[in-house]
Formats: structure tokens, C-alpha cells, sequence
């Protein structure tokens, strides 16, 4: 028959061995939550090695051999501080799981406690010290046979104290947690707290350590279950900003699909306006300060059963409830974000605006993707508007969508169809009179009809198309230049536009490069005009590929300068070899607009900068620039844009005069 000091044996010689496995796969596991996995590791090794100590006690309990008596010595002060430690390490644990950190040098939530817990263990550690030369906790016999000291309640008081620390710290801060991960936190200071009532009893048994052991080992599997779910949790939050990833809202989006409620929430879809400027001006690691400032402040607003997520870039995600909406576009329209600069350490702050586009569900069959589609299709609007914070999805928007889709399929058919050609205005010397360039302006010809950049460019840029056609328009170019040279026609330089968006091609010039090189024309006849209009990438990206393009031996000009408030810094940081008025300023020839466009013209000829006016119809136009200092002129006074066929005609007899 099996008597119950074997079974007590066999309880914890079985623990120990589970607690030192349960340590090793801490070790091998990979951990995202480090801090966590270090110290559930120390717990269930000192856990572990406090089991076998007490396991050790028990056997060599009662021998008087001089090696035994060591031994009897050795194990029995290490239970009694390990047991001290592992209320330390439990409070440490518990900490992690409340604040996501242990940190006494930082200002946390019950940091007093924390601190007070420390202490405690401390002044244990200590009189467990004491107790090895004077007994006050236990001594042992003549028989080496383990007896309780006059303080010995004090060694059980002084860990229940700091047990019941951690107990008032779960209780306080319960609501970071769920109600399940409460219960079992708690029932982890209440097991060992049953086992020490029993032992205090029961003197001679090993109820506490057994209780112990088996609290810990239920916190193993507890918290590889916690870990599992929390590393779900990590994949569906967006690291930067702490709000929902897309895996994280489409999936709560796709719960909710077919329930009535889903028609009492909105989707707002919003977009950062200008963000890059803030990455520019502070740095992108201060632009993520902000970013996870903002994520911070707009989620602050957000409800339990509502949801707010960012998609990629500036661009941010939320489904709110209809009477929330209100608040939460009050947030995003104009948000004032404060942030500490990494390189001065000093305290800023910077106003968010946003472009807005918000669908009020009105279905509950919609899948997640389409309800991101319908609030994406209003905030494209948005943008496309610029005016406007805030634009609703309509009917009239739906249709008009609708138009823009049919419109995007058709362009992206006279794409591959080759309708896309490009027009060539001509250039012309006010002294000689002569044709003396071009510029290369893109026409959409469908169905019979010749249509305009205006009702075309707009939608190319959105969808990024225009970087197809602009190709496009370039390769064509230097086709009709191949030919008209081979008819031995003298061909001046012609100048392509691309737009901005092109610049996210780290390679450009070189693809620009390759497409004149492949045709055998010379670089000489190819100038790359570049609008100013657009902001989207910085002065120094712009700059890295003007410097490409004169490496290979093309020149750059400047479309519109001075319809834009960077235009000087422009023209001080890249070295343009062409700048193109705009036409605003022949438009109104108004005193002050004449006395601007002197300078402009004056400047540019300091600095070796070529000029050319566009846009321009009139004759009194013609010699207002002719006083002022400018060459070539570019506009309808001398010629529309041609076609290829007209344009052979004009290359042929280049003389206006």
C-alpha cells in the first residue's frame, strides 16, 4: 500500500521535473513578448529548483551522517528563499501582463506597490539569512530532524504579504485584462495561499511547495495560451500607430456582416493631407512620433464595439457608430499633435488636416472589402476635390463613379491601343523668328475625337496611368524624330512632360536613357520638362533626378514656375537649365505681375537659366515680353499644337515671318 509520504514525494519530484521542462521550452521558444518570456523562465526555474530541494529534504530527512546534515541544510534555506523569490518573480509577471513592463526607474501604475514588494522581499531574503545562525524560523534537532522556530509564521506573513500586494495591483488595473485572465492571476495567489493554510495545520507536510509547484505549472499553460492569443492579437495591430492593421478591421468587418446592427455604422475612410512635408521638415522618425501620436488621439474616442485601423502610408481606416460620427470627424478634420523632437528633446506640435470620405452602411450583406471600396470611392473624391473635408457617398457620387470606372477602362484600353499621341507646339525666337523648339503635349484620339490633357490627366494621375502615358508620349517622340530625320529634317529640341509621379522610380533617367538611346536619336534633342504643381516627393528626390538626367546628357526644365509657393527654393536647390513662365503672368500683365516677372527673368539670366513663355495669344503679349528680355515664346499667337502630319509641314518651313 502506498502511503501518503511517498505520494508527497512522488507530487514533487514530478513537479520539479515538469517545471524544469516547462524552463526549457521557455529557453527554446521564440518569444515576441521578451520581457514576459525571461521572466515566466525564471519563475519556473526557481520553481523547479525550490521542488527538488524540498523533494532532497524529505529524503535525507532524519540521517545524522555529517554529508546528510549539509545536505538537510543546503535545501531547507534554499526553499525558504526561493519561496521569498517567487513572489517577486510572480509580481514582476503580473506587472508585465497589467503595464507591459517592469521598470522601477519609470514613472508606472502601482510603482509604490511594486517598489513596497521589492522591499518586502528584500527584508525576507534577509531574515532568511538570519534564521541559518540563530533559528528563528527553524532549526534542527540532535536527530537532523527539521523543527519550527519562534518566528516561524513570520517566513509565511512576510511572502502572503507580498502576495497580497499583487492581489490588490490585479484587482485595481482589472480592466486592462479580461475577466478570464483576471480569475487566473488571482487563482495563482489563492492555491499556494490553501496550501499554506494547510501545511500551517498540518505540520510535517509539503502542501505549500506542492500547491506552488502546481500554480506554476498551470501558468505555464495558461500563459502559452495567453502568448498564442496575443500573438493573434500582434497580427492584427499596426505596430506604428497601435490601431487595427488590415487583417484587424476587415476581419471585424467581416463578423459583422448580416447582423442588423452593422446599418447603425459608418465607414470613414481618411488620407493625411501633406504629410510628407512633416517628414521633410522633422525627419520620418519624428514623422512616426507623430503618426503614433495621432493613432493614440483619434483611437481615444473610439467604443469597445466600434473599430479604428490604419491601411498604409497617411491613409487610416475607422467604423463608427452613426451618433459618434460627428465627434470623431471633429478629431480627424483638424487634429493638433504634440510630440517630442528626437534630436532637441524639445516638446512640439503640428496640425494634422485630413481628406475624408465616409459611407453610411446601409446594408448588412456587404462584405468588409466592399464596405472599405464604397467609403474609399468617397475619399478618392475627396481628394480629387481638395476643397472639400468631407465627402459622403451618394447616389449621384456612385454614378458619377461609375463614369470615372468606365472612363479609367477606356484609357487604359487607348493605352494599349496606341490613341494616346503626342502634339507638338512649336517654340519660336522673337528675333529670328524662326521655329526654334517644341513642346510634346499629349492628346487622346477615340472614336474620331480629339481629346484634351484636361479631360484625361486628372484621372491618370489619381490612378497612376500617367506614368504609362508619359512613357508613352516619349517613346512616340523619338520615333517621329527618327523619321522626320531620316526625310532630312532639321528637328530642334523638343521637350517632353513627366509628372512628379514618375519620381518613385528610383531608376527614371535611366529608363528615360534607354528608351532615346534605343531609337539612335541624339540626347541633345530631348529636353525633360517637369511640372511644379505636384509636392508629393521632395526637393531632394526631384533633385537626385535632374543631377541623373544632365549625367546622361539631357536637359531639364520647369513647367508653371511661379504658380507654386516653393518655386525659388526650386530653383536654388536643382539646377534647372530651362524655366517656363506661367502664363498667369501674360494673362494679366498687371503692373505688379510685370514687376515680379522682370525679376524672374533678370534672376534667370544671373544664374544662366534659359526662359520660355507659354500660353501666349496676343500681340501687345509679344512685345511686353519682347521689352522685358525674352526670347522664346510658346503659344497660339504662333501656332496651335500639330499633329505629326502638320507638324512635318512646319519643320519644313520653320520661318513665321
Amino acid at each position: 500500500m502506498i502511503d501518503i509520504f511517498t505520494i508527497q514525494l512522488s507530487f514533487l519530484i514530478f513537479e520539479a521535473i515538469s517545471c524544469f521542462l516547462s524552463t526549457l521550452v521557455y529557453a527554446v521558444s521564440k518569444d515576441p513578448f521578451s520581457k514576459r518570456k525571461s521572466v515566466a523562465l525564471s519563475l519556473n526555474a526557481s520553481c523547479g529548483l525550490m521542488l527538488i530541494c524540498e523533494f532532497l529534504f524529505y529524503v535525507y530527512k532524519g540521517s545524522t551522517d555529517p554529508f546528510d546534515v549539509l545536505i538537510m541544510k543546503i535545501v531547507n534555506a534554499a526553499v525558504y528563499y526561493l519561496i521569498v523569490l517567487l513572489v517577486l518573480f510572480y509580481a514582476m509577471l503580473v506587472s508585465i501582463r497589467l503595464f507591459k513592463r517592469f521598470d522601477l526607474k519609470k514613472d508606472m501604475p502601482c510603482r509604490r506597490r511594486i517598489i513596497t514588494i521589492c522591499a518586502t522581499v528584500t527584508i525576507g531574503l534577509i531574515l532568511v539569512t538570519v534564521s541559518q545562525f540563530n533559528g528563528i524560523y527553524y532549526y534542527f534537532d540532535k536527530d537532523n530532524v527539521y523543527q519550527r522556530g519562534p518566528l516561524f509564521l513570520l517566513a509565511t506573513i512576510i511572502p502572503t504579504f507580498g502576495v497580497i500586494l499583487v492581489a490588490t495591483m490585479i484587482v485595481q488595473f482589472r480592466d486592462r485584462i479580461s475577466r478570464s485572465q483576471q480569475l487566473v492571476l488571482i487563482s495563482y495567489l489563492i492555491l499556494p495561499m490553501i496550501g499554506e493554510a494547510i501545511q500551517v495545520l498540518f505540520y510535517g507536510n509539503s502542501f505549500l511547495n506542492i500547491c506552488i509547484g502546481l500554480s506554476v505549472l498551470l501558468m505555464f499553460y495558461e500563459n502559452y495560451i495567453y502568448k498564442e492569443k496575443e500573438i493573434i492579437k500582434a497580427s492584427k495591430i499596426e505596430i506604428r500607430t497601435g490601431l487595427a492593421n488590415e487583417h484587424g478591421y476587415t476581419e471585424w468587418m467581416h463578423k459583422m456582416k448580416g447582423r442588423p446592427e452593422l446599418t447603425d455604422y459608418a465607414a470613414v475612410f481618411f488620407d493625411l493631407r501633406k504629410f510628407s512635408d512633416i517628414n521633410r521638415i522633422y525627419g520620418v522618425e519624428n514623422g512616426n512620433r507623430v503618426l503614433a501620436n495621432f493613432g493614440t488621439l483619434i483611437s481615444s474616442g473610439i467604443g469597445k464595439d466600434e473599430i479604428i485601423g490604419r491601411q498604409f502610408g497617411n491613409q487610416f481606416v475607422a467604423i463608427v457608430r452613426k451618433q459618434n460620427l460627428e465627434s470623431l470627424l471633429g478629431i480627424i478634420k483638424k487634429a493638433d499633435v504634440s510630440f517630442t523632437d528626437k534630436g532637441t528633446g524639445e516638446e512640439k506640435t503640428v496640425t494634422l488636416t485630413s481628406h475624408i470620405g465616409v459611407y453610411m452602411i446601409d446594408r448588412t450583406d456587404l462584405d468588409g472589402e466592399d464596405i472599405l471600396v464604397f467609403a474609399g470611392q468617397a475619399l478618392s473624391e475627396a481628394k480629387l476635390k481638395d476643397t472639400e473635408d468631407v465627402v459622403w457617398l451618394t447616389k449621384e457620387l456612385i454614378d458619377s463613379i461609375s463614369d470615372r470606372k468606365k472612363l479609367e477602362s477606356d484609357i487604359l484600353d487607348g493605352l494599349r491601343n496606341g490613341e494616346f499621341r503626342p502634339y507638338y507646339q512649336p517654340k519660336v525666337n522673337l528675333r529670328t523668328g524662326k521655329l526654334c523648339g517644341a513642346e510634346a503635349l499629349s492628346r487622346w484620339i477615340r472614336n474620331g475625337t480629339v481629346n484634351t490633357p484636361g479631360y484625361f490627366i486628372p484621372l491618370m494621375e489619381s490612378n497612376d496611368t500617367v506614368r504609362q502615358l508619359d512613357m508613352h508620349i516619349l517613346k512616340t517622340v523619338c520615333s517621329d524624330i527618327a523619321n522626320w530625320l531620316s526625310q532630312g529634317i532639321d528637328v530642334p529640341t523638343v521637350s517632353v512632360n513627366f509628372s512628379r509621379r514618375n519620381l518613385v522610380d528610383p531608376d527614371l533617367a535611366e529608363n528615360i536613357d534607354s528608351v532615346v538611346t534605343s531609337v539612335g536619336i541624339l540626347k541633345g534633342l530631348i529636353e525633360i520638362e517637369i511640372t511644379e504643381s505636384s509636392d508629393e516627393f521632395s526637393i531632394s528626390t526631384l533633385r537626385r533626378f535632374v543631377d541623373s538626367l544632365h549625367k546622361l546628357g539631357y536637359k531639364a526644365s520647369i513647367d508653371d514656375f511661379g504658380s507654386a509657393n516653393s518655386s525659388l527654393k526650386l530653383l536654388r536647390e536643382i539646377p534647372f537649365d530651362t524655366l517656363k513662365i506661367d502664363k498667369g503672368f501674360i494673362d494679366n500683365a498687371k503692373q505688379k505681375d510685370i514687376a515680379i516677372l522682370t525679376h524672374i527673368i533678370n534672376m534667370a539670366g544671373d544664374i544662366d537659366i534659359d526662359i520660355v513663355a507659354e500660353g501666349v495669344e496676343q500681340k501687345e503679349q509679344i512685345d511686353t515680353l519682347g521689352e522685358l528680355g525674352v526670347r522664346v515664346i510658346q503659344g497660339f499667337y504662333y501656332d496651335s499644337p500639330l499633329s505629326e502630319d502638320e507638324m512635318t509641314g512646319r519643320l519644313r518651313n520653320p520661318d513665321y515671318h
